[in-house]
């Protein structure tokens, strides 16, 4: 064998063995996103599910949130920056979902994945935080909570492409019994 082909056979073992590796590491890259997307996801959820997280949601969504708006002081309140966020809860609840859209616009989060699960309450917590916005906005412009917007907006779409959510059509629904149907308790009390 000539010098010419075993160079020709060394130059194309090479880049053979470039390419498997150029495959490789893209297959790692692949795995180690999502593996990032499901640490972020999991840390998202893992504070969600926290205590003093729940008590601030609770706040926002339990008619609280809606009472303290009626009071013109703590309106007023919420057009100077900083927001005392011990006194306005609804400014860290506001920052978590402002956080979670910039998450999931920058690619950080599966958007299909977060949506199928929390497109509902995003657009709860829109709604019942859209007044705070407003008037936070009033002062520091448009931009503010506005991942929170783009986050809501994309919830929206969700649940208009998905009115029925996203259960397999080829997958059969289980029964599901109802052993304590809402009429038998009010009869019971009736008679």
């Amino acid at each position: 064998m000539s010098w010419e082909a075993i160079s020709a056979l060394s130059t194309l073992g090479t880049f053979v063995v470039v390419t498997a590796t150029a495959i490789a590491a893209l297959v790692q890259l692949r795995h180690m996103r999502a593996s990032n997307q499901i640490t972020a996801t999991i840390g998202l959820m893992d504070k969600w599910a926290a205590p003093e997280f729940r008590k601030i949601a609770n706040f926002v969504h339990q008619g609280e949130l809606e009472r303290k708006l009626l009071d013109p002081a703590y309106r007023a309140e919420l057009s100077h920056a900083p927001i005392d966020k011990l006194a306005h809860p609804e400014v860290a609840y506001l920052d978590f979902w402002e956080s979670v859209g910039s998450l999931i616009k920058l690619g950080h989060i599966s958007e299909e994945a977060y949506l199928d699960l929390n497109s509902y309450p995003i657009i709860s917590s829109w709604r019942k935080l859209e007044p705070v916005i407003a008037i936070i906005r009033r002062k520091r412009g448009s931009q503010v909570y506005d991942m929170f917007e783009y986050l809501a907006s994309r919830a929206m779409l969700w649940e208009a492409k998905y009115p029925d959510g996203t259960y397999p059509a080829n997958t059969p629904h289980l029964p599901v019994v109802d052993k304590f149907p809402a009429d038998a308790g009010a009869q019971a009390r009736v008679s």
